[in-house]
């Protein structure tokens, strides 16, 4: 009689204690506003988390499966965005919108063949949406199509001429084909646009240094830099410019500190290079050449800098 009593005892104490742990686990809902309060806040892995375990709970739900792509895409996780993305078609094959999203997270992951396959899908299905042409574009323009791509995003920027992003990759497709006073015009508006978007605001800076604008190319990039202090392509655009202004002690200073965080940084090598050079640093900067010329993999295009070691080879040796 004692025993059967301890084992009722026993099983209701289990069962309210599974009760309590229902009762206290959180509804998918719950979460789901949780993860998007994270997102809103900048917390992307919180936010990548909670929706995880949204999916867990309600694997049905094409809504968090996009939404899941779209923090791994931001997080830089492109594969495992892809497939977020494509969960999102499985569940309802109406979805012809997540192409446009497949063809970034593709693009991102560097499958540019089956970034082409997915943004000429997208354009097919969705001729009026903008950001479909735009991302499309970019892929054509990995694979050196450029009559094509321009077709794309002069469709994309007449389809949403106010979208920042396409503002943007408009004009990093003008500045890589020769044309900076143009490209210039397209930063700016995307910048007015949003102008919380700090990427126009980099290759704006870049394009002002390409002009010999550089007291303006200093002040947009400190702008950047003002947000986000330790962004090594801001920096080394900040180098550049002081630089090109004969702020030769400056811009070694700042090369010098982002090099001491990542050694390999080839780009910085080099710019430490010439910044050395025009400093009159000359061993320095003969070293410096020599580790980039080292541990760099392919020593195509890199005549200039060969010559440029012999040149100092003969006068420190």
């Amino acid at each position: 009689m004692i025993m059967n009593i301890l084992i009722i005892i026993i099983v209701c104490t289990v069962f309210l204690s599974c009760d309590n742990q229902q009762e206290s686990s959180p509804e998918p809902a719950e979460l789901f506003s949780d993860a998007g309060e994270a997102y809103r806040t900048g917390d992307l892995v919180t936010c990548r988390d909670l929706l995880i375990r949204v999916a867990v709970l309600d694997p049905e739900n094409p809504n968090v499966w996009r939404n899941l792509g779209t923090v791994n895409l931001d997080l830089g996780l492109y594969n495992e965005a892809i497939s977020a993305y494509q969960n999102v078609i499985a569940i309802d094959s109406t979805r012809v919108d997540i192409l446009t999203d497949i063809t970034g997270a593709l693009l991102g992951a560097g499958r540019i063949e089956e970034a082409l396959h997915t943004g000429e899908l997208a354009v097919q299905f969705m001729p009026e949406d903008g950001m479909a042409f735009n991302n499309y574009g970019m892929a054509l323009m990995e694979k050196g199509y450029y009559e094509d791509a321009s077709i794309c995003f002069n469709t994309a920027l007449r389809r949403e001429p106010e979208n920042a992003v396409i503002l943007f990759n408009c004009g990093r497709f003008l500045l890589m084909t020769g044309d900076p006073e143009s490209a210039l015009l397209l930063f700016n508006d995307a910048i007015a646009n949003d102008p919380d978007y700090l990427l126009p605001r980099i290759e704006n800076a870049r394009t002002l240094g390409i002009l010999n604008r550089h007291v303006e190319a200093e002040e947009q990039i400190l702008s950047v830099l003002a947000v986000i202090p330790h962004d090594q392509e801001a920096l080394n655009i900040l180098a550049l410019t002081y630089s090109a202004q004969g702020r030769q002690e400056e811009a070694v200073s700042i090369l010098e500190s982002i090099l001491l965080d990542n050694p390999g940084d080839l780009l910085t090598r080099l710019g430490l290079a010439e910044c050395l050079y025009r400093y009159g640093d000359l061993p320095e900067a003969l070293e410096n050449y020599r580790i980039f010329m080292q541990e760099l993999p392919d020593t195509t295009g890199t005549s200039h800098v060969r010559i440029r070691i012999q040149e100092l080879e003969v006068i420190c040796e």
